[in-house]
């Protein structure tokens, strides 16, 4: 199986380059459309859409709210596709990233995220993930190219909930696990391909940079300071769990994640990145690692406020029937489960999950 390792064509990070980023975009085309959400656009997108017109850009914009889905970008495309745009801007978060990428790829334009947290790895790559219209995983959806342009403004990021930022640091955390379990697997990345030894040493380095700083840029997002610390967490967050994660490939942990998408309850208010926490745990008791890697990953979750414990994630460990529908959504064909390195079978993901809530209540209560 021949290696393949995909990134964006650009990246760029700093504070307040979201008023320096004419230049970039137009160098990608003249006529934009911003795409974000309501509350971004109160927030700062109306005022972004000033100064894009300003530097003598045509703009055109988008409010979408809801979950993505093919009905959803086809009838944005129809409305979009009248204006003759040559360029889509996705400023937001997790779901407007994913339905920017997903428009530009079926309109054939040229793509430019702009994140405003460093809540998902999502910006870099080239992959939506698409949901039933109650909210259930559908799949994961692949285009031809990454972004064009990927711009992140550590000073809006910086003033996002910390929540946000924890719930990032948890994704990116999961990504050296998963590249692991599939490099030990011998198996296939996002991409169909086998993972490059660069994809792995970015996840590792990843791991390494969050496990080193993120307390303190925890600390630093309350507190509204860019510092050194928080810059590369954020980096981390991105870029390195970003080209990790679709390079080196997935495993257990974000299948577990779609995993919680086929029940209802408190698990539909926790953040991807909170429900990757847990799931992580879960592929680390899978694997059969060891109580001080456990631990390890344990002690930072909770120090950072993330989901460890069934309670924590709404489920009941003596519910057989909710947990046999996480185990099996889990499973369904095209999914990560199978870059695992062992055959994992329902009942195996069931004690999983219970073996890790036993671990955590015996050893944090």
């Amino acid at each position: 199986m021949e290696k393949l390792f995909i990134s964006p064509s650009k990246y760029v990070q700093g504070e307040h380059v979201l008023q320096q980023s004419a230049e970039y975009l137009k160098e990608l085309g003249s006529k934009l459309l911003l795409l974000t959400d309501s509350f971004v656009w109160d927030m700062l997108g109306k005022d972004y859409e000033k100064y894009l017109k300003a530097a003598g850009l045509e703009v055109e914009s988008a409010i979408f709210s809801g979950e993505v889905s093919p009905e959803a970008i086809s009838q944005l495309s129809k409305d979009i596709e009248a204006n003759s745009i040559e360029v889509l801007a996705a400023l937001g978060g997790g779901k407007i990233i994913d339905i920017g990428k997903a428009i530009a790829a079926k309109l054939k334009l040229k793509i430019a995220i702009l994140p405003t947290t460093a809540s998902t790895d999502a910006p870099t790559s080239s992959v939506s993930v698409f949901y039933e219209a109650d909210g259930r995983f559908r799949n994961y959806e692949f285009y031809q190219r990454n972004p064009d342009l990927v711009l992140v403004d550590t000073a809006v990021v910086v003033n996002a909930p910390a929540r946000l930022l924890a719930a990032g640091i948890a994704d990116g955390l999961s990504t050296a696990i998963e590249a692991r379990a599939v490099w030990k697997k011998q198996g296939a990345n996002i991409l169909g391909k086998a993972p490059t030894l660069t994809a792995l040493a970015i996840a590792e380095k990843c791991e390494e940079i969050l496990f080193s700083y993120g307390l303190q840029a925890m600390e630093d997002n309350r507190n509204k300071t860019v510092t050194p610390a928080f810059d590369a967490v954020v980096e981390a967050n991105t870029l390195m769990s970003g080209l990790g994660f679709e390079s080196g490939g997935l495993a257990a942990a974000h299948a577990l994640h779609n995993g919680f998408s086929a029940i209802h309850g408190k698990a539909d208010q926790l953040m991807h990145g909170e429900k990757v926490a847990f799931t992580t745990l879960v592929q680390l008791v899978l694997e059969k690692q060891s109580e001080e890697m456990l631990k390890r990953y344990i002690t930072l979750f909770r120090e950072l406020g993330l989901p460890t414990t069934c309670e924590d994630m709404g489920i009941d460990t003596k519910d057989e029937e909710q947990l046999l529908t996480i185990a099996r959504q889990s499973m369904v064909k095209g999914d990560s489960l199978q870059q695992m390195p062992m055959k994992l079978s329902e009942e195996d993901i069931i004690e999983g999950i219970r073996e890790l809530d036993r671990f955590v209540l015996v050893n944090y209560s």
